[in-house]
């Protein structure tokens, strides 16, 4: 997302909670003294693009997220903000924050964002080596670590279908310009040629990647705990509020206990994908404690290059292919 297009989701959302706000008389009489954290820098900023006229409707789907939350009865409740603080660009202090943008009264915590299937994008070594323990866990070729005789031969295959010459012998060799030749010269598609090595190391990376991941995780606690990192879920409540291509988006993230209470936890599987890149699928089930009917969130893993093939080390994307108001740990609002 942009910087114009966040500022007007987050900051806008926050005005949207504002009962009987005018947004052009707002403009015009400056910030609010509800909203805190808006510097005159910034509200000049968000005035100039609202008079554009070009985000209309950005402004006007921010606004009303903003006023459902004031509305709803997990919300605000119709009761005025006494603060509405705007976190702004500035990083969190903490290793594992939550995903806030906004805090209501001091308690309500709103995260602002047009949702996405991607809930994560830690390093590879920071997901399968420490289950998202800790998140600056990382550094090396991923590639390189878990794979690296297969990854050797695509490279060597790749030069040699490519005709390059002054090429280094492994690709851990390669200088910056060697990368972006490669990177440039490599179809979206691999070349039919390239076939086999690509299979080879696709599956290489697939299956190391995933049987790592589940010696990481040896107990049960371990992979309970694993599911609530990935789905982003702490010690406090907070909000959702977005948009997805189906619509608006609103949900109240559970905290563990929450998640605890309502649901039994059944298990969490984690396999090899087969895609044209390399994938680990993973599965957590939950029975309700009312029903006794049992619930799956399901998502999978993305391993690739960052930047293009051979160009930065590979990351990983972490992708919930449960809708979200499904998965186990949001519910709406």
């Amino acid at each position: 997302m942009s910087r114009e297009l966040t500022l007007i989701t987050e900051i806008g959302t926050g005005l949207g909670m504002i009962p009987g706000l005018d947004l052009q008389d707002a403009f015009d009489a400056g910030v609010p003294h509800v909203l805190v954290g808006v510097d005159t820098g910034t509200w000049e900023t968000l005035r100039g693009l609202w008079s554009t006229g070009t985000y209309a409707q950005p402004f006007a789907d921010a606004l009303a997220d903003g006023r459902y939350f004031f509305e709803s009865e997990l919300g605000l409740r119709r009761r005025a903000p006494l603060s509405i603080e705007w976190k702004g660009p500035h990083l969190p202090p903490e290793d594992d924050p939550l995903p806030a943008d906004l805090r209501i009264d001091g308690v309500f915590i709103v995260s602002c964002k047009n949702l996405s299937k991607v809930l994560l994008n830690p390093s590879p070594a920071a997901l399968f080596r420490s289950a998202l323990r800790n998140p600056d866990f990382g550094g090396s070729d991923w590639y390189e670590e878990i794979a690296p005789v297969e990854l050797a031969n695509l490279y060597k295959a790749a030069v040699r279908h490519l005709a390059l010459t002054g090429f280094p012998t492994t690709p851990s060799e390669l200088t910056r310009e060697q990368r972006i030749v490669l990177k440039t010269r490599l179809p979206r598609k691999w070349p039919d040629a390239l076939a086999p090595e690509v299979a080879a190391l696709v599956s290489a990376v697939s299956i190391r990647s995933a049987t790592l991941l589940i010696q990481t995780l040896a107990t049960t606690r371990d992979r309970e705990r694993f599911y609530w990192r990935l789905l982003r879920i702490h010690s406090a409540p907070y909000f959702i509020l977005g948009r997805q291509p189906s619509g608006p988006t609103r949900l109240r993230v559970l905290t563990p206990w929450d998640l605890r209470r309502i649901f039994s936890f059944d298990g969490l599987d984690i396999s090899p994908g087969e895609a044209g890149q390399p994938q680990v699928q993973w599965k957590a089930s939950f029975i309700s404690r009312e029903t006794g009917f049992t619930h799956e969130t399901e998502g999978h893993v993305e391993i690739r290059w960052s930047h293009g093939r051979f160009r930065a080390a590979p990351e990983s994307k972490v992708y919930l292919d449960t809708a979200h108001e499904d998965a186990c740990g949001y519910i709406p609002i």
